[in-house]
């Protein structure tokens, strides 16, 4: 049977986006461990990283979405910093870190109080009918001090060929601060564990390129020893902002790539954000062509890679004029605002109607109103050149290479 991998997002609040997608595929009050007994290995990243902690939690996935939509929850994870600097760096340019490294750690142990548990034994028992070992678990994260990736694993991976890597003896909750700790313009500090400061030092995964884990769950999958045409693999996403490049002589659409304006500042913001950036579409791409570029895979799908992943994008019929995705808002001035709202809006959404949009555009989404990621796409039609531009494609594609 095909070797099948889960990948999940970062992305902060958004991803929330991944649960609504496994309550369509799974129902709304599936419990966490039901999902993972249909797969032998997750990996996941900052945000993505909370969903599989609850996962892991056996919350019903109608609980998970709570841990994003509750006010109060949301608060006590992005807990505002308090260091005069980086409030003046975000008065005038919009950088600097907003949150503390310090309260976040807590404040997942309190939300997820099975956290706690020992990564390596968190898996325990959750394996997929047929399958002769558990599900392994991969949160990816940066290390901060010796400036490379690190997985924290919860099994041994490797051989004489790849090299050893041992299962980690950290906690889930330890893995979870380190994976969810985007620096520069979010948190403040490096996250660390207090009762293991041995362990070191980390930043958000997103800065290895891996915001898309979905090529680190591939790789490992590898690693252990399965066949690049025995894997199958689901990446969900948390939704990503595409702009058709704008038609000559217009100037002015918010519904169209316009050009960035160079400077210091503008700079070094688009370096702190282009973590989440292009990384989603290069993974699945490269996940592809590892797997074999969909040769031989059954109809409807192209690829042994699925993604399932809104766009935030206009859109048009034919060669017609680009619009606002048809059911935002009866009204074009009141759509044209919930578009650019939800285009502008940055992963660390705290306000209730900021999480609000995010729900409204899921759903949108969920019934092919809005855009799905495809693997690749053409940047000027935004039209798939692999991979589906509907979510029920894509879930017609996963079923169709899942057994």
């Amino acid at each position: 049977m095909p070797y099948r991998i889960l990948s999940l997002d970062g992305g902060g609040t958004w991803a929330l986006i991944q649960v609504k997608a496994l309550q369509t595929i799974y129902g709304e009050n599936t419990n966490g461990r039901k999902v993972l007994q249909d797969f032998d290995l997750v990996a996941a990243n900052s945000g993505g990283s909370i969903v599989l902690a609850g996962l892991l939690e056996d919350l019903p996935l109608a609980k998970i979405i709570d841990l994003f939509q509750n006010e109060q929850l949301r608060r006590s994870i992005f807990s505002p910093a308090h260091h005069i600097l980086d409030e003046i760096l975000q008065k005038l340019g919009h950088i600097g870190p907003k949150y503390s490294t310090e309260k976040k750690l807590p404040a997942i142990q309190k939300a997820l109080p099975g956290s706690i548990k020992a990564l390596r034994d968190a898996a325990a028992g959750i394996r997929r009918p047929g399958a002769t070992e558990d599900v392994r678990l991969l949160f990816v994260a940066f290390d901060y001090d010796h400036n490379r990736a690190k997985y924290f694993r919860s099994s041994a991976s490797g051989n004489e060929h790849t090299g050893k890597a041992a299962a980690d003896d950290v906690s889930v909750a330890d893995a979870v601060h380190a994976s969810t700790n985007a620096p520069v313009n979010y948190f403040d500090d490096p996250a660390s564990f207090p009762d293991r400061p041995q362990a070191g030092r980390f930043w958000d995964g997103a800065i290895t390129g891996n915001n898309n884990p979905v090529l680190s769950g591939v790789t490992e999958a590898l690693v252990i020893g399965i066949k690049p045409d025995d894997l199958v693999a689901l990446s969900i996403g948390t939704g990503s902002v595409a702009l058709p490049p704008a038609p000559v002589g217009e100037h002015s659409s918010p519904l169209f790539q316009g050009p960035s304006k160079p400077g210091l500042l503008a700079d070094l913001n688009k370096l702190a954000t282009a973590i989440l950036d292009d990384p989603p579409n290069i993974a699945t791409f490269i996940a592809h062509m590892v797997t074999g570029a969909g040769a031989g895979v059954p109809a409807p799908a192209d690829s042994r890679v699925v993604r399932m992943s809104p766009l935030i994008s206009p859109m048009r019929e034919g060669n017609g004029p680009w619009h606002v995705p048809v059911g935002m808002d009866p009204d074009p001035d009141v759509a044209l605002q919930k578009f650019l709202f939800l285009k502008n809006l940055d992963m660390d959404a705290v306000e209730n109607e900021e999480v609000i949009a995010i729900v409204a555009c899921t759903e949108l989404w969920l019934r092919d109103k809005t855009l799905n990621q495809p693997i690749r796409m053409d940047g000027d039609t935004l039209e798939p050149k692999v991979g589906k531009a509907k979510f029920s494609e894509a879930l017609a594609a996963w079923n169709a290479i899942k057994n």
